[in-house]
């Protein structure tokens, strides 16, 4: 769907513009999604420049519109900070430009202010499909997922041909115990979209989490080979075959989501438990340090690397990686009381009793 927004700058600048919201990020941290406007060039138009709008907003510093278009500007090269108060300005100027508050409240968003993002969707409203999914995003990022559900279902509703509102209904209903109308609008949804790996992923989620291993070693199977170069859909695939005792197959799974972002420590510390139960202690230390390389204090990582080297006996760095594991995450417990082993070990009773003693505090 292509918006026009008019400029007005003068008569040395374009007078049209289009812009695309077809174009899907990333809003938070977590699985789901939203709608980003970003600027595409047409055949038929040229862009202003960065250096064009702000001769024009020098020259009309009233109009809303480029304030609005110097936001999007903005907002297309990732300067989100820079690109709110441009879309604020515009607001304050012309408030009926509910683009533009769409575009403000996903800019709060992505830099993880949700709240403010919903006081803008509050104050602007609209009843359109975007909105009602960003609002749904501000709302699962508030821990909101009761009216999540709500704000997306409508968003579902007004516009079922969109995938990425349907994946996002899809997860939120999970986090509210909503399995059966998940999977029901999963059947619907794969058939629908047989192309969309998200989709395929979500299916496969949801038959984990109902017991069927089968069908979500399927479905996530099919995902991977729909988008073969995203990782987090080969780090989930490898997680269904860890869960099934498939662990070879898991770690071809494991090893490709690694290959795929070497940047990611939660694909480290799987990869590096699965090859501790494939009994390849090296390989999985070579793992699992990597991850604490790239996160220093991942208790999981310094947990498993404790047991690493607590099972050849090296009980001082298995303590030491137990300690950074219990400092990082204090309510893990079994890190207490891997550590009040060790120090047992070091013939450390004092420490090894008050570890102990915190063991016994958790739930």
């Amino acid at each position: 769907m292509l918006k026009v927004v008019e400029l007005r700058p003068g008569s040395e600048y374009l007078d049209t513009i289009l812009w695309t919201d077809l174009v899907y990020s990333k809003a938070m941290s977590g699985p789901f999604s939203a709608v980003l406007l970003l600027l595409a060039a047409s055949a038929a138009w040229s862009q202003p420049s960065e250096q064009e709008i702000r001769k024009a907003l020098a020259a009309n510093p009233r109009s809303a519109r480029l304030h609005a278009q110097y936001g999007l500007l903005l907002s297309s090269e990732g300067r989100l900070k820079e690109a709110i108060p441009q879309f604020q300005q515009a607001l304050q100027i012309d408030p009926k430009l509910t683009d533009t508050a769409y575009n403000l409240g996903l800019a709060l968003l992505q830099e993880g202010h949700p709240a403010e993002a919903l006081r803008v969707l509050d104050t602007y409203r609209s009843s359109n499909a975007d909105s009602l999914a960003l609002r749904g995003a501000a709302l699962n990022a508030l821990d909101r997922a009761p009216e999540a559900a709500q704000a997306l279902r409508r968003a579902n509703t007004l516009d079922p041909a969109n995938p990425d509102t349907l994946y996002d209904l899809v997860l939120t209903l999970l986090r509210i115990d909503a399995a059966t109308e998940a999977s029901s609008l999963l059947q619907r949804g794969r058939q629908r979209f047989p192309k969309v790996a998200k989709i395929h992923a979500a299916a496969g989620m949801v038959a984990y989490l109902n017991g069927k291993n089968e069908e979500a070693i399927r479905a996530y199977e099919a995902a991977v080979r729909l988008e073969p170069g995203a990782a987090d859909l080969h780090s989930a695939l490898g997680d269904v075959y860890d869960a099934t005792g498939e662990l070879q197959k898991a770690e071809s799974a494991y090893a490709k989501a690694v290959r795929l972002d070497a940047g990611n420590a939660a694909y480290y510390l799987k990869f590096g438990r699965n090859l501790a139960k494939l009994q390849k202690p090296d390989a999985a230390l070579d793992m699992l340090r990597r991850a604490v390389v790239i996160e220093p204090a991942n208790a999981d990582a310094h947990f498993e690397l404790g047991k690493l080297a607590a099972a050849r006996s090296d009980d001082a760095t298995a303590a030491v990686h137990f300690e950074k594991a219990v400092a990082a995450n204090p309510s893990l417990k079994q890190g207490w009381y891997q550590l009040a082993l060790s120090y047992r070990r070091l013939g450390q009773p004092d420490r090894s009793n008050s570890a102990m003693e915190q063991f016994r505090k958790l739930p």
